[in-house]
């Protein structure tokens, strides 16, 4: 009997092309992270592939347009959807940092007033609010370092690997907010429909991953 087709979202750039590589080792031959393409969708032999901008991702989950995803638990944090997420996998590790300009000293003290650019909103006045903080939030889609640097905001919440990116835009690092990696999420209806199929191919990537 022919397996059911899984249709799988997964985070554009770094992640997409690592787990494509892994799914390669197990059984699902492709060359999806090695080829430069506008594809969106890759169909490998019972797996159809959406490549999704990684903010996306939780909500094609959600809605059912992905029966299941991999992206980074960032992502998922913003978006709260009614997801499960099974399993971490320990690639697409980075973390969510505050940062503010080198010159400039940033001390949070419950009450005060500070501007932050960001495109993680929700996470981002979470961590305030723990502080008695409440924060005014600039959000922003990309570029994010350019805001305390024009004067657009006092501080910043964004991810960051190595911290490079943020140093080359001469500002720090005041505060780790998260450690951040890449989650497996599935549909709750698909969790019953396919569970034995989605099962297959995460068991199969996490052996490998983790090797």
């Amino acid at each position: 009997m022919q397996s059911k087709r899984v249709r799988v979202a997964i985070s554009k750039g770094r992640i997409l092309k690592e787990v494509c590589a892994y799914l390669a080792k197990v059984g699902y031959p492709n060359d999806i992270g090695k080829k430069d393409s506008r594809e969106l969708i890759f169909n490998v032999k019972n797996l159809q592939i959406l490549a999704c901008k990684p903010s996306d991702v939780p909500r094609y989950v959600e809605l059912g347009a992905a029966d299941c995803g991999i992206v980074g638990s960032d992502c998922i944090l913003e978006a709260e959807c009614d997801i499960y997420e099974p399993i971490s996998l320990p690639i697409g590790k980075c973390r969510m940092v505050l940062a503010c300009p080198k010159n400039k000293k940033v001390e949070l003290k419950a009450g005060m007033s500070i501007k932050i650019g960001t495109k993680y909103p929700r996470i981002t006045q979470e961590f305030f609010l723990k502080k008695n903080i409440a924060p005014e939030i600039v959000f922003l889609n990309g570029s994010v370092e350019l805001a305390p640097l024009t004067g657009l905001a006092d501080a910043i919440v964004d991810i960051t690997e190595t911290g490079s990116t943020i140093r080359e835009n001469n500002l720090k690092i005041v505060e780790t907010i998260m450690e951040i990696s890449a989650k497996v999420i599935v549909n709750k209806t698909s969790f019953r429909t396919l569970n034995k199929e989605i099962e297959t191919i995460t068991t199969a990537l996490v052996k490998k991953i983790k090797i």
